[in-house]
């Protein structure tokens, strides 16, 4: 299937991915009342479907994807946006960029390889403490079955129910990686993966794919 989403990027202005929590903050603040920006429900708690708005840096630019109602949203902030306060500055923007971009998604009979540009949080507190007792093959196993879920996952926030499940097939090499989260260690990964499954560049998978952990990026074929 096709499936939709918009990047707007401040081209002229430069961050660091360590910097996308204050970039979040900043449009958290610029757009309280707003729950799409931060994914929590008033009166309800965290949302936990996909988040409709998620942030990036791209290619060291900050950035904004958006997928379902989070695109017109996202629109109105291209037009509005100019200035961004991170860490405590002003930056002037005179160069955004809008794309909308429609890709092909989805359970596919080829096979294709990606690798995560961020560190892929995989794991969440209850099932670190599982994962730490399994020895190398079955936390490799266990890493692939996860990330086949998050494929699910994914799919579900753009109504897209796999055809044929079983057939969905990943296969991975990944590498242990610490990250400092809310100034907490969490235990993350980087690595390379193939699947019989479609994924547009720049979706996130995993925990915290909102802050820009866990995004995907095609590898490229060496000529």
């Amino acid at each position: 299937m096709k499936i939709r989403y918009l990047i707007v990027s401040w081209t002229d202005v430069l961050l660091e991915p360590r910097d996308i929590p204050k970039l979040r903050g900043f449009f958290v603040n610029q757009f309280p009342e707003d729950h799409i920006f931060h994914n929590h429900l008033p009166g309800v708690g965290y949302n936990y479907k996909a988040p409709q708005i998620q942030y990036r840096v791209i290619e060291k630019h900050p950035a904004l994807l958006a997928i379902n109602e989070g695109i017109d949203i996202i629109k109105k902030v291209f037009l509005e946006v100019d200035k961004l306060e991170i860490n405590g500055k002003t930056l002037i923007s005179n160069e955004r960029e809008i794309s909308l971009k429609e890709e092909d998604f989805g359970l596919t009979e080829d096979y294709y390889p990606y690798f995560f540009a961020s560190p892929w949080m995989a794991l969440n507190q209850e099932n670190y403490q599982e994962y730490n007792k399994l020895n190398t093959f079955q936390r490799s196993q266990r890493l692939k079955t996860i990330l086949k879920n998050n494929l699910k996952t994914l799919s579900k926030a753009f109504d897209y129910w796999i055809p044929e499940v079983d057939k969905l097939n990943v296969d991975g090499w990944f590498k242990p990686l610490e990250v400092n989260f809310h100034n907490q260690p969490m235990q993350c990964f980087t690595g390379d993966f193939t699947t019989n499954f479609l994924i547009p560049e720049f979706l996130g998978l995993g925990k915290q794919s909102a802050r820009g952990f866990g995004v995907v990026r095609k590898r490229k074929e060496e000529k």
